[in-house]
């Protein structure tokens, strides 16, 4: 299974929207992104690799599920640099252009790249 992008950033987006002190944020929260359980639950890991969020493993013997906590300050800076959707539209386009496929470090500066050049920095 590939690593997707944006289903990368729609999760972050979701979790900050969330108030994970009043809802449960589970795998189950991610339905209405990808009905493809083991794709959230793979995201779900890369994103907790990434440093991006804290989350609980509540696995059961018959399905993997995860109680996510919070974003991170890491998280929270990645998704800051990619968060403005014209800002997106051109990452993914400057992606594209070197084949679809670079580290989140590369996603990360080309957003910050981006939005200095729209502030005139």
């Amino acid at each position: 299974m590939k690593r997707d992008l944006d289903l990368l950033r729609q999760m972050l987006l979701q979790i900050e929207s969330l108030d994970s002190s009043k809802h449960k944020i589970t795998v189950d929260s991610f339905s209405d992104l990808n009905s493809d359980w083991n794709a959230i639950v793979l995201h779900i890991e890369l994103l907790m690799d990434a440093g991006f969020i804290e989350a609980i493993d509540v696995s059961t013997c018959s399905a993997d599920d995860y109680v996510i906590r919070r974003i991170t300050f890491a998280g929270y800076d990645y998704l800051d640099s990619i968060r403005n959707d014209s800002i997106w539209a051109e990452v993914k386009q400057k992606i594209a252009s070197v084949g679809g496929s670079v580290s989140l470090e590369i996603v990360k500066e080309l957003g910050v790249t981006l939005v200095r050049q729209h502030l005139g920095i």
